[in-house]
């Protein structure tokens, strides 16, 4: 899986000299070929799905 830098989505933090870089992944390499992900933070888990019409949804 690759992931590039994106300056132009990079925080004020990230573009501090010690910050690591922001990742870009497209939603194919996130989901590894599936129509959704789920994504664990702070104990939550969220559902990032991909719609009939291409479009991304994340639901709780």
């Amino acid at each position: 899986m690759h992931s590039a830098p994106c300056p132009s989505l990079a925080s004020p933090a990230a573009l501090r000299h010690n910050a690591a870089p922001v990742r870009r992944l497209s939603f194919a390499q996130l989901s590894a070929g599936a129509r959704e992900v789920l994504i664990e933070h702070a104990g939550q888990v969220y559902r990032l799905s991909l719609t009939a019409q291409n479009k991304l949804i994340l639901t709780k």
